[in-house]
């Protein structure tokens, strides 16, 4: 296929009308909860902002943002502290990646400063978490970088140091995938699928808050059950979920937004019909679901003889649909995306084009 310019994409999609047909019914068989914190999280969250970003321009954006109901909705049975600690880190990954969102982050076209940005940051998650060689506490003069130190420090105080480098290598994935959707966006054509499929389930950031789950339930699985195939499954099926529900609810924002690095576009561009794009994801998140319950069952029958490792799976599987059904919650709710639902239970229409507010 010849290559497709991004911004004639972005034109043909202007003004279309979708709609996202059974996406909350798709989830009516996985739990969902409210961390009985949640306003404490709210009020936390609001001054933690105002103090530490006094001067933000997207002050008023964040906190309308609602991310004690993100953390609330991911995290319902963690203990206050863990809630906190994994919703500010939730949070600081939105506002690093939001200097590098688009055409709007303000690195988002400094490609080279884009670069130095992330070493930065990779160097003092490092040594926030203990994990370089230096006995210095790093300083950084970049406050979005600089307010990861409430989060590395209760890492550190908290997690084993198996924990500590998941949550890095995790984090490096993250890194890596953000200069490969860059180096692609900074081009004119449209991503292809298997370009995307390159850099998306590391750009999603997943993984990252996926290495933290144990950290919040205060449970530590043994390597022969982390490094199980079906394991892995579940981390890689929760990402998948994650990402396309997150592709259907952000491309209105995005297209609004000079933006096409996203399922939607990409498959439009393939399929021709964006309603035939939008079934397709909606089919692919269904499976995802589909193939972690099988996956999860694998796991309980596997394990079944040891009752405190079956316990702590448990708690890692209902983790990971706690995570799946507090993202749509959370993302349906808050206006992130300019998504409301409509009067129709389980359908979102939404008309792409104009504002992103």
């Amino acid at each position: 296929m010849a290559p497709i310019s991004r911004t004639e994409v972005i034109k043909s999609l202007h003004n279309q009308t979708f709609t996202i047909r059974g996406l909350r019914s798709a989830f009516a068989n996985w739990p969902f909860k409210v961390n009985p914190y949640l306003d404490q999280a709210r009020q936390d969250v609001a001054l933690m902002l105002t103090s530490r970003f006094p001067h933000h321009p997207k002050l008023r954006k964040l906190l309308g943002g609602d991310y004690g109901l993100f953390g609330a909705t991911w995290w319902p049975c963690a203990g206050y502290r863990q809630l906190l600690v994994a919703t500010y880190l939730s949070l600081w990954l939105f506002m690093w990646d939001d200097e590098l969102d688009s055409d709007v982050g303000s690195l988002a076209n400094h490609f080279d400063m884009a670069q130095e940005y992330r070493a930065e940051t990779l160097a003092f998650v490092r040594n926030r978490l203990g994990l370089d060689d230096s006995k210095i506490t790093m300083i950084s003069s970049n406050e979005v970088i600089s307010s990861f130190d409430f989060i590395g420090d209760s890492l550190r105080e908290s997690c084993t140091y198996e924990q500590r480098q998941t949550f890095v290598e995790e984090f490096c994935f993250f890194m890596e995938k953000s200069e490969t959707e860059q180096r692609l966006r900074l081009g004119e054509y449209l991503v292809t699928i298997d370009e995307f499929s390159r850099y998306r389930l590391g750009t999603s950031a997943v993984r990252v808050v996926l290495a933290i789950n144990q950290f919040c339930h205060s449970t530590d699985l043994p390597s022969y059950v982390t490094k199980d195939a079906d394991f892995v499954a579940l981390w890689d099926l929760v990402n998948v979920n994650i990402c396309n529900v997150n592709d259907l609810l952000s491309v209105k924002k995005e297209i609004a937004q000079g933006g096409a690095e996203s399922l939607v576009p990409i498959l439009y561009a393939k399929y021709g019909s964006v309603q035939k794009a939008v079934d397709h994801i909606v089919a692919g998140i269904r499976h995802t679901i589909t193939e972690l319950d099988a996956t999860a069952k694998r796991l309980r029958i596997r394990y079944s003889t040891d009752l405190d490792v079956l316990k702590g799976l448990e708690i890692f599987i209902d983790g990971c649909k706690y995570y799946c059904t507090g993202n749509l919650t959370w993302s349906l709710s808050t206006g992130r995306y300019g998504v409301h639902q409509e009067s129709e239970p389980d359908n979102v229409i939404i008309v792409l084009g104009g504002s992103d507010d």
